[in-house]
């Protein structure tokens, strides 16, 4: 075998390698609503389902306008459409925000890029005890570019919080879904 045999052999190896590892991380997940499986299929028998949990999760109020662009993109992340009534657990959070400007043009000293990064440290309270059941910290940080109209900065300001909004409540959700998960009553 030839020296460039060696390397595209060596390079078939690590790609096998790492098809093999993608599939056995895959094997670990799966749809947050879904029903539990088994080897014969979904398992009715075992907890409830998070799907039972739609509506039964508040977000506490807001007191900012990013605040509320978080809150709102939680609601609908853990109760989709869903009108909570009857909560059984309450997040509670507090959202910090920072736009920064990450490059400036040269000879102007105009803003050209920026980044808004928003954090939200949260608490996942069970409401029939008052225990403490998940916390912890998620960021989003969204890239945008600024120029020197003031409307059109200003929009993409907007713009930048929102997505950041909805992406942090995403990391927020998907960190609070296994937790209520656990708590899920047994059928």
């Amino acid at each position: 075998m030839s020296l460039s045999d060696h390397a595209r052999l060596r390079s078939i190896c690590t790609a096998g390698a790492l098809a093999g590892l993608a599939l056995l991380a895959a094997c670990t997940s799966g749809p947050a609503y879904a029903p539990p499986q088994t080897s014969t299929g979904p398992a009715f028998d075992g907890p409830a389902l998070l799907t039972d949990m739609r509506g039964r999760v508040s977000v506490a109020a807001a007191a900012t306008r990013t605040d509320q662009l978080f809150r709102n993109a939680l609601v609908y992340r853990l109760n989709g459409a869903d009108p909570v009534s009857s909560p059984l657990y309450e997040v509670r959070y507090v959202v910090t925000a920072l736009d920064q400007v990450t490059s400036v043009e040269s000879g102007t000293g105009v803003p050209s890029a920026a980044s808004y990064r928003m954090q939200a440290d949260y608490t996942l309270i069970r409401l029939s005890d008052g225990e403490t059941i998940g916390a912890g910290s998620r960021f989003s940080t969204v890239p945008y570019d600024r120029n020197s109209q003031l409307y059109a900065s200003q929009s993409a300001v907007e713009d930048a919080r929102a997505r950041a909004a909805r992406e942090l409540a995403d990391r927020v959700g998907m960190a609070v879904l296994p937790v209520l998960k656990r708590e899920a009553p047994q059928s």
